[in-house]
């Protein structure tokens, strides 16, 4: 048991801890002591949540849990949120209703195990939910370990790291553009850079959720980038980033619309004032300073990112592919990425998700997308989903091939995180977006 919470304990028998008050007190040391790191608060506040879990979890002894995102990578900071599933035997099974008192953001996902089978083997976006996780409370969820352990090839992760980069780069963060650079929020409790050091490091070593260490994972894989391509890791910055990520919830009511609440020149200086002591600590003497500080962070996380993607990609068998597509003129990239898709058979999840976002950037026309998409959507989904992922968010894809993608996606796809992309494409006609927000809905299997 943490030490935090035995202390709570131990001041009152009877509890099992007020999580509330664990997670305040932790907050505090994050924001206030200038020696208190993020990791260090990660480690604290990973033990402390895992313990509620684990307390919770007794109340049901039959029910397989998974938690997943920032608590299963053992990142979990004062303001995560908790990502828990409940995975039962058959589809049938009556759900239980699962609560944790005292915590703001709690989110609990119902799925059997032969859709949760699909989810992982079909997907690769929606399969993170569960990579990302472990097991915890009293029934093993072995079948779920078994599974992830099936599916993760080499393959399958080069293409999910592929599109969750290019997702990301060029699709995401430009709809989030505000003055002080894109929204920082990646997904519950993390950043949309610093995943891609946990998610390249587990393609590398092929470590798995159900062996992850004590440590959060994010300290440990930034440890191992540094010892595998040479890369100088960003911990300062990565620790100047997640306090102000935490700290602009506390200071929410004076940051104003939430697409500016991370990155805006007020939300910052909100920021800056609420933890002054512990910036002042490190040489960052005002809120300008702090800024201009806050920006240097994230040019510095952004460019090791970059720099770690280009290695991973590089040293990989398929490299050769990526290379010959990338040496090409812009003009020529679509109709060359249509025959790499059609011809490789050794790494077709990968060269799929490649090639759909190479062609994506590279300026396409309607007619090059549509054509991808008929090819995409002719082979095997879960070789096709990377690419798939691609056309649903690239501008130059027409209405008319969106909205044949989204009736196949009905029929198709597992999950539903491609149909929801196709509602967020800018091109989509409104009845284009009304039906594949309508598909979405009835095609969420984590209920």
């Amino acid at each position: 048991m943490s030490e935090l919470v035995q202390k709570h304990i131990d001041s009152d028998p009877s509890s099992n801890g007020n999580f509330s008050e664990i997670r305040r007190e932790i907050a505090h040391k994050l924001f206030y002591e200038p020696s208190y790191r993020v990791f260090d608060a990660m480690e604290e506040m990973s033990a402390a949540t895992e313990d509620f879990i684990h307390t919770l979890a007794k109340e049901y002894p039959d029910t397989a849990l998974w938690v997943g995102g920032s608590l299963g990578r053992r990142e979990m900071l004062p303001n995560s949120d908790i990502d828990l599933f409940a995975i039962y035997d058959d589809a049938d099974q009556e759900s239980d209703d699962i609560y944790i008192e005292g915590v703001d953001k709690f989110e609990l996902g119902h799925i059997d195990i032969k859709s949760l089978d699909q989810l992982l083997t079909y997907s690769l976006v929606d399969a993170n939910r569960f990579i990302d996780g472990r097991s915890v409370g009293v029934r093993p969820a072995t079948e779920v370990e078994s599974i992830m352990g099936e599916v993760n090839t080499s393959d399958r992760q080069l293409a999910n790291n592929i599109s969750e980069y290019f997702y990301y780069r060029y699709f995401d963060f430009p709809q989030k553009t505000t003055e002080n650079g894109p929204n920082l929020k990646y997904s519950t409790g993390s950043t949309r850079d610093t995943i891609f050091f946990n998610m390249i490091s587990r393609m590398n070593s092929d470590v798995f959720p159900a062996r992850r260490g004590q440590q959060p994972e994010l300290l440990e894989v930034l440890h191992a980038t540094e010892e595998h391509y040479g890369i100088k890791a960003p911990y300062e910055a990565i620790d100047l980033l997640f306090i102000a990520k935490n700290a602009a919830i506390s200071v929410y009511d004076k940051t104003g619309d939430i697409r500016s609440r991370y990155v805006s020149s007020v939300s910052l200086a909100a920021i800056y004032d609420f933890c002054q002591e512990k910036f002042k600590a490190r040489g960052i003497l005002n809120a300008d300073e702090f800024i201009t500080a806050y920006k240097a962070a994230r040019i510095e996380l952004e460019l090791a990112v970059d720099t770690l993607f280009t290695a991973a990609l590089s040293e990989h068998p398929i490299a050769p592919t990526f290379d010959a597509l990338l040496s090409l003129p812009k003009q020529e990239i679509a109709a060359a990425s249509i025959l790499a898709v059609e011809n490789e058979s050794e790494y077709p999840h990968a060269v799929a998700s490649f090639a759909g976002w190479l062609t994506m950037i590279s300026n396409p026309s309607g007619k090059d997308m549509d054509t991808l998409a008929s090819l995409l959507i002719s082979k095997p989904l879960d070789e096709s989903w990377g690419g798939i992922m691609a056309v649903a968010c690239a501008p130059a894809t027409e209405d008319a091939t969106l909205s044949r993608l989204a009736d196949w996606l009905y029929e198709n796809e597992k999950g539903a995180y491609l149909l929801k992309l196709i509602t967020r494409n800018p091109v989509s006609s409104p009845g284009t977006k009304a039906k594949a927000l309508t598909y979405y809905k009835k095609k969420e299997i984590i209920t």
